[in-house]
């Protein structure tokens, strides 16, 4: 599986592979944000109260910049976009631990959101630029692997420089991210498709028709029970394991260390060998791969019934987030597919900020699974519309082709 995957990478157009081990060292470098909230506490910097408040202000940054991005990304493209962005999250990171006042840090916070998150829908825009409509799965795959690699290499730096000097992690970090920025200011700029240099600046995407709105927002809110979902476990499973289950807590571990693993080895050759399998049918499997392992998890109450839970939601994930991706990127032509993309990526930011609190508010005595049960109840609700909406051309693209390559 590793070595398949490294063929797959391989074999992206260069300027993928250079997105792919940007995307890596930039994720991979991002160790201050998981130590964030300690540091602040540590450092007594604010009072417990107002950590979750400064947290937040990072979420609103990042939604801020999916707004923003379609504007960035028609008037200087998705390479300018993406090293401004790295170069802008390499300055804030150094200013924040000397943000001795809320309101400097809150500021410090939302700038670093939108330096962080503004890289991501320009890194979806650069894809769409390489790849043909049908053609993405793959490549979407490729660099959700180097994100999820980065995010789990970062943390654990993290931890080991966090031991040494707190404050150190913010200078690593602002290091690592501009080593990222380096290394894709080296590389040559990417040609458009067949050839032709890219235009420095772009048109202004035109509007998308009634039909093609009313497709974009139907996967837009039929991809949100899916993203709260997703962001359920990161808030959660430490909760459930460790308090309601009354389980050792390295079965918290192990259920983070299925899931990464399973997206690290499999994840790129399973969307290779469902490169030919339309994106209808490739969401109604995800979708009903995630609402089901949502729903066990809600059952599972022993360490390998939530290993075989994780294991289906993770399948789940594998097959559902490069498939939506793929769609979505596939609704509209040229500059409007950046405002499709930065549109959806706010989906994934707005249940950043709501999951933990959704969670929170779910979460009872009388009922201490419910959070699960609802994240799986939500999705298999969604899994029905899609199949009804994916039946009818005006609530679904009408012309949509497998793909036709692995790359």
């Amino acid at each position: 599986m590793i070595a398949r995957t490294v063929r797959t990478v391989a074999a992206l157009p260069a300027p993928l592979r250079t997105l792919f081990v940007t995307t890596l060292i930039f994720r991979a470098g991002t160790v201050a944000y998981p130590f964030l909230a300690a540091y602040l506490l540590l450092a007594g910097v604010i009072g417990p109260t107002a950590v979750g408040t400064a947290l937040a202000c990072f979420g609103v940054g990042a939604l801020a910049a999916d707004l923003a991005a379609t504007v960035l990304l028609a008037r200087f493209g998705a390479r300018s976009v993406i090293l401004a962005g790295l170069l802008l999250n390499a300055a804030v990171v150094v200013v924040v631990p000397w943000s001795d006042h809320l309101a400097s840090l809150i500021v410090a916070l939302l700038v670093w959101g939108f330096a962080y998150e503004v890289v991501t829908p320009a890194s979806y825009s650069a894809v769409v630029a390489q790849t043909g409509a049908g053609d993405r799965k793959v490549p979407f795959s490729c660099i959700r692997l180097a994100i999820n690699l980065g995010i789990a290499v970062g943390p654990l730096v993290g931890a080991l420089v966090f031991a040494v000097q707190p404050r150190l992690v913010f200078w690593v970090n602002s290091a690592c991210v501009l080593a990222a920025a380096g290394y894709l200011w080296t590389r040559p700029a990417a040609a458009a498709p067949g050839g032709a240099p890219r235009p420095a600046h772009r048109t202004r995407a035109p509007r998308l028709g009634p039909p093609a709105r009313a497709r974009f927002w139907t996967i837009y809110g039929l991809s949100l029970p899916v993203q709260l979902a997703y962001s359920l476990p990161s808030v959660f499973v430490a909760t459930y394991v460790i308090v309601v289950l009354d389980l050792p807590g390295y079965w918290a571990g192990v259920v983070f260390s299925v899931n990464a693993l399973c997206i690290v080895l499999f994840e790129v050759p399973v969307n290779v060998l469902m490169t030919r399998v339309s994106n209808r049918a490739t969401l109604r499997l995800g979708y009903g791969l995630a609402g089901a392992g949502f729903l066990l998890m809600s059952q599972s109450e022993s360490g390998p019934a939530l290993i075989l839970s994780t294991l289906v939601w993770t399948a789940g994930e594998m097959v559902v987030f490069p498939g939506l991706l793929n769609y979505v990127s596939s609704l509209s032509p040229g500059p409007s597919a950046d405002r499709s993309m930065s549109i959806y990526s706010t989906g994934v930011n707005v249940a950043f900020i709501l999951a933990p609190q959704l969670a929170l508010l779910l979460s009872r005595p009388a009922a201490p699974a419910l959070p699960w049960a609802a994240a799986g109840a939500a999705v298999v609700v969604a899994w029905l519309i899609l199949i009804v909406a994916s039946k009818h051309p005006y609530t679904w693209h009408p012309e949509e082709e497998p793909c036709r390559s692995a790359t």
